[in-house]
């Protein structure tokens, strides 16, 4: 079995290329079929091509109010993320959008002859129109067939699938209103239509999530590197206008998008503003007309300094009240504004510096910008935009904490700057009291003209953002196409055709032999066996079954020559005699090859007997055309029966002497185990140099293993076409036990191309 397991390991290229070589006629047509289906499919196929564009991001965003307000105040979180853009760009959302504009979720496909249709793209001669709600709900694809005749007269299909007509009107003309299960649907020519041409023309309609989904599969948003804030786009298409008003569409809508979050911000921004400049205004004048009444009651035009000194100290305290009063109100705003529910995930477009609420309200401002961008690209259900809504939540707590703790210690700082300012107050007993009156309404004023212009400067900065016209994506490159097709890539679809029209053959063999249960040549029948294989003869094109005659030459004549020749090898030993030829079934041929191995020593002028000891089922006396009796069990069974009484000669073989297998016997495992049947093949010995002994099949019965007591070489014979592979376990098995001497194997009934003496000076039947 090592041997068998040494042969399956060896590839023979050389056998394996002969092998496929003898079906050339099989590679030849599968190769012939496959490139034309490659150039069929070439022929239908149109060409795509590859459009790109590209868009450069802003450094800083531009999406947000309140980033460009917050700017003087250092409140705002800097530049844009791309990665964020480039989900943006890609969005289902403005996907649907430039899908409804485009309107893509309507494609029309002319018919123009076998296998052969035009994609119109903003040209097709008839249009569909349908409600806008219908391309939203609608979750998978129609097909409306509109067949025109010469005469205008149009005939419409609308199908679900591909084979089941729902709805089918006759005898149309257009415009035409088309009641469906999905509503009413209406088709119209176009400037393109031409009354008297005929038309086949299909409409698919699909809606627009599931278009949408589609053209994201084969569009590319992506970013042209890591440190770029260039965004780069590409789609595949056979129609170039198509693809470039996709690409341009996109970046349309983007930009849209960015200035409709731009200018919200800044509108809810500006609104706050407005609300606390109208409070500020009436603080405002409310202050000035206390000024003018007082001066008015106390007739007073102006006020004199008294001591330069004493009044200057008494300005720097009072300016040290404002600006803390200033801060005060600040703070107080940013409370306002954060208590405000209109603000809930609104920027705070105030500052503090060096306060208790400075760290908590930068990191605040922070998440609503982080909070703003995610809310572009997500929906109210995402989870990342619920965990930033809960910390600004908490976040926002900790910023009130800080702005009360703030307000609390402004109060202390301006009751000490107050007191410091009483003080002084104190020291100007001589002054009148008109005047420490005074200053006390001019100090009111100063703090309402402040907060007066502060909101005012941040008014107009908020303006100026609304009428900034700078779009978020600016573009590098408007959609182009590449000039040369990219699908199908013409060689490789050829390439595949051939390697196709090669693999197809060798697939087809391969499973032919993988699953067939016999072998035809003697190659691979050497795979299967783990003894030597002494040769193989060819199919018996004569009307006899003695083929082996003196002076005859054929090819299966010199086969048989070949089979004995390398038998005689196997006797090695000087009374090496007794050959025992034997199958796994009947039908391989074992009788016919034993008659004519034996005549073919028979040439060699040695004497030799041919004994027929398949005694279930003889053969040799029909095919010889000898006695049947008597016989082999004739002289086991009888000990009346002398030795010569068997002999039977053969006219055309004069050294050739046949023993037939005689009467079938009722009980052959006996007789071939009795002393008769040693007897029997002592004398053969004597008599003879070659005995060749035409036995019983190995896998019918046990007689063969009997004989094979008085073997010196055993002959198995296997038939082309014929014998099974499972045959040939058996026969290894049996080998592999000893069950068998010195084991040789012949092909039985090739065909005349597979014999090895076939064509050189031999093979001419006579």
């Amino acid at each position: 079995m090592e041997k068998e397991k040494d042969k399956e390991k060896v590839v023979d290229f050389g056998a394996a290329f002969a092998r496929y070589k003898r079906h050339w006629w099989l590679f030849a047509i599968a190769v012939a079929l496959c490139l034309g289906a490659a150039m069929f499919y070439l022929h239908i196929k149109p060409d795509a091509y590859l459009i790109e564009a590209t868009v450069m991001v802003a450094d800083k965003d531009n999406t947000t109010g309140a980033t460009s307000l917050l700017k003087s105040l250092s409140l705002g979180t800097g530049g844009s993320k791309v990665d964020d853009e480039v989900v943006v760009m890609g969005s289902q959302d403005l996907c649907v959008k430039m899908i409804e504009e485009l309107k893509l979720n309507r494609r029309y496909y002319e018919k123009t002859g076998f296998m052969q249709k035009i994609d119109h793209y903003n040209d097709s001669p008839i249009e569909l129109e349908a409600p806008k709600e219908f391309f939203d709900t609608l979750m998978t694809s129609i097909h409306i067939k509109v067949v025109v005749d010469k005469q205008g007269k149009a005939c419409v299909q609308l199908r679900k699938g591909l084979f089941t007509v729902a709805v089918e009107k006759k005898d149309v003309t257009f415009p035409y209103n088309f009641a469906t299960p999905y509503g009413i649907f209406n088709l119209h020519t176009t400037e393109h239509f031409k009354l008297g041409k005929p038309l086949t023309l299909t409409i698919l309609v699909s809606g627009n999530t599931p278009r949408a989904e589609d053209l994201r599969q084969i569009m590319t948003v992506t970013t042209k590197s890591k440190k770029s804030n260039a965004i780069y786009m590409d789609v595949v298409d056979p129609e170039i206008e198509r693809g470039k008003d996709m690409l341009n569409t996109l970046i349309v809508l983007y930009n849209e998008r960015g200035e409709r979050e731009k200018n919200e911000q800044a509108i809810n921004t500006g609104n706050f503003i407005d609300e606390r400049i109208a409070l500020i205004y009436n603080d405002l004048a409310g202050s000035e007309s206390q000024i003018e009444d007082y001066k008015r009651r106390h007739d007073i035009a102006d006020v004199e300094m008294q001591t330069k000194a004493l009044i200057t100290r008494q300005q720097m305290a009072d300016n040290n009240v404002v600006a803390l009063e200033t801060k005060y109100r600040i703070v107080g705003m940013i409370k306002d504004f954060m208590n405000d529910p209109r603000n809930r995930n609104s920027y705070v477009p105030f500052d503090i510096d060096s306060t208790a609420a400075t760290s908590p309200l930068k990191a605040y401002n922070a998440l609503v910008v982080e909070r703003s961008k995610l809310e572009a690209s997500a929906t109210g259900s995402n989870q990342q935009l619920q965990q930033l809504d809960n910390q600004i939540a908490a976040m926002r707590a900790n910023v009130l904490t800080g702005v009360d703790n703030t307000l609390r210690a402004l109060r202390v700082q301006i009751d000490r700057a107050s007191s410091l300012s009483s003080s002084s107050l104190s020291e100007m007993d001589r002054l009148p009291v008109h005047e420490r009156e005074m200053r006390s309404l001019y100090r009111q004023q100063g703090i309402q003209n402040a907060l007066y212009t502060f909101l005012l400067q941040k008014r107009e900065e908020n303006q100026l953002l609304l009428a900034a016209t700078t779009p978020k994506g600016q573009v590098v490159d408007h959609a182009f196409a590449h000039t040369k097709p990219v699908y199908p890539n013409r060689f490789m679809v050829l390439l595949v055709g051939l390697l196709l029209g090669l693999a197809i053959p060798v697939l087809l063999l391969y499973l032919k032999r993988l699953f067939t249960t016999k072998f035809a040549t003697q190659e691979e029948l050497e795979t299967m066996v783990a003894v030597p294989v002494l040769g193989e003869v060819s199919h018996n094109r004569h009307d006899r079954q003695l083929v082996v005659e003196p002076q005859k030459t054929s090819g299966i004549v010199e086969l048989f020559r070949l089979l004995r020749n390398n038998l005689q090898f196997m006797l090695t030993g000087r009374d090496d005699k007794v050959i025992v030829v034997t199958s796994s079934v009947a039908g391989e041929g074992k009788s016919f090859i034993s008659a004519n191995l034996a005549a073919s020593f028979a040439l060699l002028d040695k004497r030799v007997a041919l004994v027929g000891m398949d005694i279930r089922n003889p053969q040799l006396a029909q095919m010889l055309e000898l006695a049947d009796a008597p016989g082999v069990t004739s002289f086991l069974a009888s000990a009346d029966v002398d030795f010569e009484s068997l002999v039977q000669h053969i006219g055309q073989s004069p050294n050739l002497d046949v023993i037939v297998g005689g009467p079938v016997p009722p009980n052959p495992g006996e007789l071939l185990l009795g002393e008769r049947a040693t007897m029997l093949f002592e004398q053969l010995r004597e008599r003879y140099d070659i005995i060749i002994v035409d036995s019983a099949p190995i896998a019918m019965v046990s007689d063969t293993f009997s004989v094979e007591a008085h073997a010196d070489a055993t002959l198995f014979v296997t038939r082309a076409g014929y014998t099974k592979r499972n045959q040939l376990k058996y026969f290894n098995n049996v080998v592999e036990r000893g069950q068998l001497k010195n084991v040789a194997v012949v092909l039985n009934d090739t065909k005349s191309h597979n014999s090895q003496g076939y064509g050189y000076g031999y093979g001419k039947e006579d």
